[in-house]
């Protein structure tokens, strides 16, 4: 018992301190999650913001610079008649530009100038539909070719992927040329890896189509040349959590670039994100396991402390329970409440002892009455017994007297009927008018009603239905002394007896009957 007590309050101290602090370290760990989530949110549409604002400023540069480029070609030279070493002076120069050439207005090229030696514009760009914007912008541009290069070695200025410019051109005679620069995207990589190195973030640049353009790894532009997977291209937000086509789970941020149809995704690893998040849980989880063994032990003496005065109450009430005469009382050396109920026990237990005493006493008294009030009944019961049988004979024998049966001839009775009727004596009148067919083979029976007093409506009922009985069994029934009254009464009643022979006296019951027989040949 003092164990169990032990264990009991043990665990539940346990439990009082743990569970709070499980349910706090749950509380802390949802709130650092759901904040950890709109701050990484927040934070990586800022950062998506700018990086797309630095783009957008280096874009509009490069066309600013194309421009520049195309008025200091028309100022100094006849576009139209330039040379290649013009162009490279004017295109060049002072450029950030790979290449430059000169196109007339059927899209052949007429001059062109490379820093890598041999310019690789093409001869012809008829029906490029690079040219055909400049119909409706001054600068239009054209997506970078897909990266085929090699990781093995660090790649050359002329390795690195160009994406292509141009606007329009007048020569002297105003005749429409197209000036057309390949521009390194040696910048774009730059800048996205270096975000993508400050930031733990991976910073793609997408064209419309999902074909990757720029990426902080080249080796992500080798395995993953397309990314039409991801769910930000074709979807209206422009955040979302999904699994990225590097393997694992990320937050997604989309923007687009203008004045290019390039869309900028800044992916950032759950991991990351949440981080911080599983070293709290983690750090939550070292004081809740250092605080554990503290909280048992201080379970443990607590539970020793109540578990000596508890043993000591129960010993005392299991001893009262097997044996209340033998009451020791309970004494505890504490003061709280378990020596209050200790005291409370002993009162009751005395209190219990002396009421026993008393019910003991009056069980005897009682068990004393009861004995003879037993034996008075037994008597009083067969007294009643004997009344009761006595009453059954005489009615019995008042019945067979009230309705005899005299057989006057061998096929001929007479079954006289006297006193006033009840209803079960008028259930009688067909019971024994039937038994007397039975045992006097009768085949007349005259039943006389000159001693009933008064014939109502169960008494006339009764001689009806003990009359078609009684044709059941062969035999014809007479009803002999009907007097006036007994006639107007049956009138009144609404009772219909012409189906029985009736007669006023029983000499005129006594003569049909013969009558009856003679015909039927039975006298």
């Amino acid at each position: 018992m003092r164990a169990r007590v032990r264990r009991r309050v043990t665990w539940i101290i346990t439990l009082s301190a743990l569970l709070p602090l499980l349910s706090v370290w749950v509380l802390v760990l949802f709130i650092s999650y759901r904040a950890e989530e709109q701050s990484a949110e927040r934070q990586q549409v800022a950062l998506t913001d700018l990086a797309a604002e630095d783009f957008r400023r280096f874009l509009f540069n490069t066309t600013i610079e194309l421009q520049d480029v195309a008025e200091n070609i028309a100022r100094e030279t006849d576009p139209q008649t330039i040379t290649a070493q013009q162009l490279s002076t004017l295109g060049l120069f002072r450029s950030s530009f790979a290449e430059v050439a000169i196109y007339s207005a059927d899209g052949q090229r007429q001059a062109a100038s490379s820093r890598f030696g041999d310019p690789t514009l093409p001869m012809s760009l008829t029906g490029a539909q690079l040219l055909a914007d400049l119909s409706t912008r001054r600068v239009s541009f054209a997506d970078p070719p897909s990266f085929t290069g090699t990781i093995s070695r660090k790649l050359a200025p002329q390795e690195i992927p160009r994406f292509r410019v141009a606007t329009q051109l007048l020569s002297s005679n105003n005749q429409a040329l197209f000036l057309v620069a390949d521009v390194s995207m040696q910048r774009i990589w730059t800048s996205t890896t270096r975000i993508e190195t400050a930031a733990e973030m991976r910073v793609l640049i997408l064209t419309e189509q999902g074909d990757l353009i720029s990426a902080a790894k080249i080796e992500s532009l080798l395995e993953h040349p397309e990314m039409r997977g991801i769910p930000l291209l074709g979807a209206e937000a422009t955040v979302a959590t999904y699994k990225s086509v590097f393997g694992e789970e990320v937050l997604g941020v989309r923007t687009s670039i203008e004045p290019v149809d390039w869309i900028l995704v800044v992916e950032r690893p759950l991991e990351v994100i949440y981080g911080n998040v599983g070293r709290l849980a983690v750090s939550l989880l070292m004081i809740i396991f250092i605080a554990t063994p503290i909280v048992i032990g201080v379970g443990w003496y607590v539970g020793r402390r109540i578990a000596g005065p508890i043993q000591t109450l129960y010993a005392g009430v299991t001893r009262f329970s097997e044996n209340p005469n033998n009451f020791e009382p309970v004494l505890l050396d504490t003061r709280d409440e378990l020596a209050s109920l200790a005291g409370a026990f002993n009162t009751m237990a005395s209190g219990l002892n002396a009421s026993q005493k008393r019910l003991a006493n009056l069980n005897e008294e009682l068990e004393a009455q009861v004995v003879g009030r037993t034996s008075e009944l037994h008597s009083a019961l067969a007294e009643v017994q004997a009344q009761n049988l006595a009453q059954e004979h005489l009615l019995d024998t008042v019945r067979r007297l009230s309705m005899p049966s005299i057989p006057i001839t061998k096929h001929m009775v007479v079954m006289p009927l006297v006193g006033e009727f009840s209803a079960d004596r008028a259930n009688d009148i067909s019971t024994t008018l039937l038994l007397t067919i039975e045992q006097e083979r009768a085949k007349i029976v005259i039943l006389d009603i000159t001693g009933v007093p008064v014939v109502d409506n169960i008494v006339a009922r009764a001689i009806l239905d003990a009359a078609q009985a009684a044709r059941l069994l062969g035999a014809q029934v007479i009803l002999a002394g009907i007097r006036p009254d007994m006639a107007e009464t049956l009138v009144n009643l609404h009772i219909n007896l012409g189906m029985i022979e009736s007669a006023a006296t029983l000499e005129q019951a006594f003569k049909r009957g013969m009558e009856y027989l003679r015909v039927n040949r039975l006298s």
